[in-house]
């Protein structure tokens, strides 16, 4: 179903909100979250300022990300002062890969310390263990000074308001220019941190990289004689699948089941649907029953790899990087992942499927959610605003730039050696580097692999041919107060009785009964607060 990347928090961190607050956040009146749209909606969001001394060779669009052959052999430097003001500055995130060597053991981050002009203070857990940490420090009211609050945190406008600092003043409209890089993440990335009349963080911004579909391993695939596959039906997906599986070699098509792709061969929303102001949620659209027989059908033929329906995410990396699993549904921030982790030696390759229709034609592929994080700053902080947005402005240096290539590769040497102008990573460069300096602040995704520029020409293809069909979903930018405390149980609901169908051991009819109970639960709710949002942005 489509969730964000990382689980929802769920009730414990709504707990911890509401003991920071001392009461339940946004309890208030209809008309307070009336006046609090109204708000949203006035908020002048901060002007996009395009960097442009860096020159693409595969050059993008509104949503086509740009691309890159090979780094700049004279890359721009861009920032000339260290932006930190010379005291600790403490920041907490996730990590997506392995937990990288402390400071004291870590060259890399020894002069992220230096080039900041302030040491940073890193506090890292896993993707999976991270949601719990988060809620932790939270209820404990121990906050850092930058702070990555994941997008599907419960209640983050009465979080933000009491705890983090108002940055509006700072980057709203032409405010922003003070700092360039921030400037030039477009303007449609800073909707997602407006809250109560006012911008409470810097975007970490995602869309088209986050856009997800069939991840495949055209090594795998080659050794079967496949070459380029591009099948035009459900039908054609499903025979490809099943070539692609030796169940008695311990060899499986996918990862997991690719639900969320075969809506989109069917047309389906993403996530939630706007027409005429009526909301609608992929939950109720025609196109779930055929869906889920057809997702029934892939599992029970033994393409699916069966410890999917119990294994964490990591998982699912480790059996593609591994050639257990020749597919998985991920997105083009994860097509890089999978270089950087690569175990299969040079012949190891990537590319990703187009959408069909589930009979023919064109599917409807969904964008990525615009973020994947908010980064807010605590009003506790003994820094000044100026001062973190300097950190973050560092941060997002786009590709091209001296700054960049320090921020992802390292030091030459030690972290990368030079090919031609191409930094290639050495595995001490992918140990020490990885210390999620990415969730402060981020340029957009650059397409780009060291050494291989085949990488991306394939990627820059296949967004150029989803980019006019891209379905976005309707909901973004807008609050629903019972979905931020009650989304992520509603989701799992929906999504364990979702595992329970596909896996035949429930039938497809209680699909209909379970969408009742979801809509009963609150599915009803949040579509009347989220046309009730919509409305009161429009009137305002």
């Amino acid at each position: 179903m489509p969730v964000s990347r990382r689980s929802f928090l769920g009730g414990g961190l709504a707990a911890a909100a509401v003991a920071v607050t001392g009461t339940p956040l946004l309890a208030g009146c209809a008309s307070d979250k009336k006046n609090t749209a109204v708000a949203n909606a006035a908020v002048k969001l901060p002007s996009y300022v395009r960097y442009s001394e860096v020159k693409p060779d595969l050059p993008g669009t509104d949503v086509v990300l740009d691309g890159f052959l090979k780094y700049p052999a004279s890359p721009v430097k861009a920032i000339t002062d260290a932006p930190g003001d010379g005291q600790p500055i403490t920041f907490m995130t996730n990590i997506p890969g392995a937990i990288p060597p402390a400071a004291d053991k870590n060259q890399f981050w020894q002069e992220v310390n230096k080039r900041l002009g302030s040491e940073l203070q890193i506090s890292m857990a896993s993707n999976d263990e991270y949601n719990d940490k988060f809620a932790t420090r939270i209820a404990g009211g121990d906050l850092p000074d930058i702070l990555n609050i994941p997008t599907s945190t419960p209640q983050i406008p009465g979080l933000v308001k009491s705890k983090c600092m108002d940055l509006t003043e700072h980057l709203s409209g032409d405010a922003v220019k003070k700092y360039p890089f921030l400037a030039n993440i477009p303007t449609e990335y800073w909707k997602g941190c407006v809250f109560n009349g006012a911008i409470y963080g810097v975007p970490v911004p995602r869309g088209m990289s986050r856009t997800s579909l069939p991840l495949y391993r055209t090594d795998l695939l080659a050794a079967k004689g496949i070459k380029n596959p591009a099948p035009k039906s459900f039908q054609e997906f499903f025979d490809l699948c099943k070539e692609m599986t030796a169940a008695k070699d311990n060899r499986w098509a996918w990862t997991r089941v690719p639900t969320s792709y075969i809506r989109m061969m069917l047309g389906m929303p993403n996530n939630w649907k706007e027409e005429g102001g009526k909301f609608s949620s992929v939950y109720e659209a025609d196109g779930n029953t055929e869906a889920l027989e057809a997702a029934r059908k892939m599992v029970a033929a033994g393409t699916i790899n069966p410890d999917a329906f119990s294994d964490k995410a990591s998982a699912r990396k480790q059996w593609f990087n591994g050639g257990i699993a020749a597919f998985d549904y991920d997105s083009f921030v994860a097509w890089n992942q999978y270089y950087s982790d690569n175990t299969a030696g040079p012949a190891f390759g990537v590319n990703m499927l187009d959408v069909p229709g589930f009979d023919g034609g064109d599917g409807k592929p969904w964008m990525g959610a615009a973020l994947n994080n908010v980064t807010s700053f605590s009003k506790a902080s003994k820094h000044s605003a100026e001062t973190l947005l300097k950190v973050a402005n560092w941060m997002a240096a786009p590709f091209g730039t001296e700054e960049y290539l320090f921020r992802k590769y390292g030091l030459p040497g030690r972290h990368y050696t030079l090919q031609g102008s191409d930094p290639v990573p050495t595995k001490v460069g992918i140990v020490e580097t990885g210390i999620g300096l990415q969730y402060i602040s981020d340029s957009t995704l650059a397409l780009y692999w060291a050494g291989k520029p085949d990488v991306p020409q394939l990627q820059h293809a296949i967004q150029q041919k989803v980019a006019d069909r891209l379905v976005y979903d309707a909901s973004y930018g807008l609050y629903s107060d019972t979905l931020s405390k009650k989304g992520a149980q509603l989701t799992k609901t929906m999504n364990d009785l979702e595992s329970q169908i596909v896996q035949g051991k429930k039938p497809v009819s209680d699909w209909k009964a379970g969408v009742e109970s979801w809509k009963a639960a609150g599915g009803d709710k949040i579509r009347g607060e989220l046309e009730q949002a919509q409305s009161d942005t429009a009137g305002k």
